[in-house]
């Protein structure tokens, strides 16, 4: 059975990384290799992992639409909480919290070095809906 254990983001500051999405959503630092510019694992509440490492050069942030892969998306069970939390920490975003006609909640953000994060909140998950 494959199950999706990580994602990697590559940051210009690891350190700065590590420490919003650590604030902002409470994930765990399971791993820290120390270094001068450290990678970190970061676990969330499934048992999903974020790993943030150095990046070897900056790029500029783009929009959803480009090529490959574009957003992070987190589930949530209480997306006005978490929406809210954003705002209250002043983080940029790029949509703001909708529903559609089926009941999908969404809303889209950029986490500190430009990625685009999705949260998402469905009346049944997309994989039962599916069935």
């Amino acid at each position: 059975m494959l199950r999706l254990e990580h994602v990697g983001i590559c940051a210009v500051n690891t350190t700065v990384l590590k420490d919003w999405y650590v604030k902002l959503f409470d994930f765990k630092i399971v791993y820290d290799n120390k270094k001068q510019m450290p990678t970190y694992f970061l676990l969330m509440e499934d048992k999903s992992m974020l790993e943030i490492c150095p990046a070897d050069q900056e790029s500029h942030s783009l929009n959803n639409k480009y090529q490959g892969i574009r957003h992070l998306s987190f589930g949530t069970d209480n997306i006005e909480e978490e929406y809210q939390n954003l705002l209250t920490h002043d983080v940029e975003i790029i949509e703001v919290l909708k529903e559609n006609a089926k009941g999908i909640k969404t809303a889209f953000f950029k986490d500190l070095e430009g990625n685009i994060i999705h949260f998402i909140q469905r009346p049944e998950a997309l994989h039962q809906a599916l069935v």
